[in-house]
């Protein structure tokens, strides 16, 4: 079994390949507790999924989905207050269904909340309409849902980086890394542009170009893959709303990580012939009306490759279905419509812990989950990186619950 070494007193270098919340939630962790870290960002900070979401803290009907929100909001708090800002606030979360057949149907996704610990109110659609006419309701009805928050995500996750930087970590943009390298079975520092970095630690953060690394990690040969999906979705920024708007508004239609993640898998030559990654997996309303007073609408995510983009229809469809059920969401100004990558594994769940190779760990793959899971699991990762075997307490989480991941 690969067991992290001990450092005792000696100084230890760790490399963080990733400069978005999933490795600026890393470095904060590792730096504050006095690792010397350094950031590898291959663009720029947040330029990936990081600074392209609706920054939606939302509940879920899953326990382990919970759990990341929970953990996730206790550090998103001690930063919450610092010299950088992210709009972190709490705010209700209605779910609305728009025909009764979906109302029907959304009762037993309420009780999967609430069997989840999520406290959930049904609301009739009429009662939408009565007591919010300007936004138009024209609903079945929905679910008032506990446990929500808001946050400007270009703005949090750089928080995470400058807390970092205040630490003592360093942060290098525009620097890729090309390969990382082992020998003797343990990690030894990364292959950049600019030459070779050694390092005791390092841990994989990129994102959608995580199965690239592992493919090209050089020394005791690669390691294996783990299957990702580039899920791809689209989303529409709205300017200031001329109304208030209390709630994110989100379409009770959107699955839970387990089934998102079964929608999303891309496979063989068959899928690409049948362009399986021009058909959306899910398709539905997100509203975030953000505290600055403009909003992010989304949200769509369709199983994709990295390099091809496809469904190109899909903000036009968002708009539609919006439309059709807010209709008062026709004023505000569209500032810009744009697609992002959301990187999954086949089972809806992030992946953080160790690898085949000692000093050397992934965290990644949090699909739509980005923003509600980094913070946490960066801090189980580094707590199990520090004072145990590198394989944080969620057995969820870790690597090897994939094939060829299992304990070397």
């Amino acid at each position: 079994m690969a067991i992290v070494r001990d450092f005792g007193e000696a100084p230890v270098d760790a490399l963080v390949i990733g400069g978005g919340i999933a490795g600026c939630t890393l470095a904060y962790e590792l730096a504050r507790r006095g690792i010397k870290t350094t950031i590898l960002e291959q663009s720029m900070i947040a330029a990936e999924s990081s600074g392209r979401n609706t920054g939606t803290l939302l509940s879920g009907p899953q326990k382990e989905v919970v759990e990341l929100l929970d953990a996730s909001v206790e550090v998103y708090a001690e930063l919450a207050d610092g010299p950088v800002p992210f709009e972190f606030a709490a705010i209700a979360h209605l779910l609305i269904s728009e025909d009764e057949a979906s109302f029907e149907a959304a009762a037993t996704v309420a009780d999967r909340y609430r069997a989840a610990g999520v406290p959930m109110q049904k609301i009739a659609g009429t009662e939408l309409a009565r007591d919010h006419p300007r936004i138009g309701f024209n609903v079945a009805g929905g679910y008032c849902v506990g446990r929500a928050w808001t946050l400007e995500p270009m703005g949090a996750t750089h928080a995470f980086a400058h807390a970092a930087r205040e630490a003592g970590a360093t942060i290098r943009t525009g620097l890729r890394v090309a390969q990382i390298f082992s020998k003797g079975g343990k990690v030894q520092g990364a292959l950049t542009d600019q030459g070779i970095i050694p390092a005791d630690l390092v841990f994989i953060a990129n994102g959608l170009w995580m199965s690239d690394l592992l493919r090209r990690t050089v020394g005791d040969g690669p390691l294996p893959g783990l299957p990702f999906t580039a899920g791809r979705g689209w989303l529409i920024q709205l300017g200031r709303l001329d109304f208030e708007l209390p709630w994110i508004v989100e379409e009770l239609t959107w699955p839970d990580q387990e089934e998102l993640g079964r929608r999303m898998k891309l496979e063989g030559l068959a899928d690409v012939a049948a362009q399986r990654d021009d058909q959306p997996a899910v398709e539905a309303i997100c509203l975030n009306p953000m505290r600055g007073g403009d909003a992010r609408l989304g949200a769509s995510v369709q199983p994709a490759f990295r390099d091809l983009v496809r469904n190109t229809d899909m903000a036009s469809r968002i708009a539609s279905r919006t439309l059709r059920m807010l209709p008062g969401l026709g004023s505000p100004r569209v500032r810009n419509v744009y697609p992002g990558n959301r990187p999954m594994l086949s089972d809806g769940l992030p992946v953080a812990g160790r690898t085949a190779v000692e000093g050397l760990f992934v965290h990644g793959g949090m699909g739509s989950i980005g923003m509600h899971a980094a913070p946490a699991t960066a801090r189980w990762l580094v707590d199990a990186v520090l004072s145990g075997d590198g394989n944080p307490g969620q057995e969820w989480l870790r690597p090897d619950r994939f094939a060829g991941w299992g304990a070397a």
